[in-house]
């Protein structure tokens, strides 16, 4: 009932406003190919697990001693860049037409190579999925799997439980800690995993603890392979370093100072 209001509510606050850029705020398009030209794409030499800027294409130290879940990561875009505003708008403020403007944003250039048979999106709770009215990984997969002629889990994967979001836990730890059994293969679809190459897919990657949950469980049912599609990545250290601007050192002061 919540979600069919708000797409009502949109709809009509569209037709009589006109879209605007969620990014710059420029009239006509709800993302503006001024901004979509302007954002970073994830460059070639990171870590192929976790996005980390390497000398060139490899592992990263912390990945190949913690041995993660996921076999590959395929982000698209930084998460600094317009991606987030529009991630934002589509999650939170019901611009759902952003779901096939960023969907047709993933570079599907070198996921094609991952010879995936299934392609699956991170579930939502089920709370959520009822106020939000869709889910936005479940929008990407849907398109991910028409452009790359793989076949559509769409609910091989699901929650078990309600948790905080990501978004609001404090630390990496408490994601980590958070997400711990919190997905689970339908009985019924076990058949759909034994054996099986698995793209997930997800809208943001920063800590890895939501993929890195789903992952642990394809693989204890069966899956040969786990990669990961993600429309915005926000390496670790890109993350530290953004943390540590936002509280400068003060001279004067010997310590740090919040202003």
């Amino acid at each position: 009932m919540i979600a069919a209001l708000r797409k009502i509510t949109t709809t009509a606050i569209n037709l009589v406003f006109p879209p605007s850029c969620v990014h710059c705020g420029r009239e006509g398009q709800l993302l503006c190919h001024i901004c979509v030209s302007e954002s970073t794409a994830v460059l070639q030499n990171v870590c192929r697990l976790c996005a980390e800027p390497l000398a060139k294409p490899g592992m990263c130290s912390r990945c190949v001693a913690e041995r993660p879940w996921i076999d590959r990561l395929y982000g698209s875009f930084l998460y600094e860049t317009l991606v987030a505003s529009a991630i934002k708008a589509l999650k939170f403020d019901d611009k759902r037409a952003l779901g096939t403007i960023l969907g047709g944003m993933f570079n599907t250039e070198v996921m094609d190579r991952s010879e995936a048979d299934v392609i699956d999106p991170v579930p939502t709770d089920s709370s959520r999925l009822r106020s939000r009215g869709f889910n936005q990984p479940g929008l990407f997969a849907r398109m991910l799997s028409n452009r790359m002629e793989v076949a559509f889990g769409g609910d091989v994967l699901v929650r078990v439980g309600q948790t905080i979001p990501q978004s609001k836990q404090p630390t990496a730890a408490a994601k980590h800690g958070a997400l711990l059994g919190a997905f689970e293969v339908r009985a019924s679809r076990v058949i759909a995993v034994v054996g099986k190459r698995i793209l997930i897919v997800d809208d943001v990657f920063t800590t890895g603890s939501t993929v890195k949950g789903c992952a642990a469980a394809l693989k204890a049912h069966g899956a040969s392979w786990v990669g990961v599609a993600a429309s915005a990545v926000q390496p670790i250290g890109s993350l530290i370093v953004m943390l540590l601007g936002i509280v400068r050192l003060d001279p004067e002061l010997g310590n740090e100072c919040p202003c």
